[in-house]
């Protein structure tokens, strides 16, 4: 498929959700919202594996490797959303990083453009009056649209803006210049270890409720999806939410 098309999905993607081209995106949310039947699954996974999806005619899957950073789970997220949405002849798929498999070319290049649009990336450029990329430059940029730091620097080198001795000098001293920028680290470090969001657990609610499985079964699928405080009510309830 060709690089305008890809564009041109992530864009259509964008608008459903009421989006624009040129704000950021909590993709997390977004997903949730807007993809029917779909639960997202954290766990561990070799380190070179940023993902995988499976697919049914009902429902829909995305596993994220969880020793990974915030920014890198959100790019994984929009990448998985490429293969479920628009490759009907998967029933699962595995992602590797940096792979050359056509496939995954376009799911980077169609993650790439839903998580910050050229449009917006030369928006942001222009407001900032951004001339020649600075390592706080960089930051900035990807902390605004929340993606990954290399995600951050392959783009710019992919668009000729930074050189190749640029893109190795800011794969350095990330953090500590963020910290200095005001930032938190958040988007540099994983988030959930064990966890799941989705349509699984309102489903298997329904089930249950309807007695079409039983209380230790519900506990069961709870379990198996890493949703030990609903089973044991760990969390937290506020009286009252401010």
């Amino acid at each position: 498929m060709v690089s305008s098309e890809i564009i041109f999905k992530a864009e259509t993607i964008r608008r459903s959700w009421g989006i624009d081209n040129v704000s950021p995106i909590n993709i997390l949310s977004a997903v949730l919202d807007n993809v029917d039947n779909l639960t997202i699954l954290w766990f561990p996974m070799l380190d070179d594996v940023s993902g995988c999806c499976a697919k049914t005619d009902e429902y829909k899957l995305i596993c994220i490797n969880s020793r990974h950073s915030k920014g890198r789970q959100n790019f994984t997220i929009a990448h998985e959303l490429y293969h479920l949405l628009f490759e009907d002849d998967i029933n699962s798929f595995i992602c590797n990083f940096n792979s050359d498999d056509e496939s995954e070319i376009n799911a980077d290049k169609f993650a790439s453009s839903l998580l910050m649009p050229d449009i917006a990336l030369f928006e942001f450029i222009n407001k900032h009056g951004i001339k020649k990329w600075s390592l706080s430059d960089v930051i900035k940029c990807e902390q605004y649209f929340q993606i990954s730091h290399i995600a951050m620097l392959c783009k710019l080198r992919r668009e000729d803006m930074i050189s190749y001795d640029d893109f190795k000098a800011f794969k350095t001293s990330v953090k500590k210049n963020a910290l200095q920028l005001g930032y938190d680290l958040s988007l540099y470090e994983p988030t959930r270890q064990y966890y799941s969001l989705g349509e699984i657990i309102p489903l298997s609610k329904k089930l249950y409720d309807e007695k079409r499985i039983t209380g230790g079964k519900f506990d069961e699928i709870l379990l198996d999806v890493f949703r030990e405080d609903l089973v044991y009510n760990t969390f937290e309830e506020d009286d009252m939410i401010v």
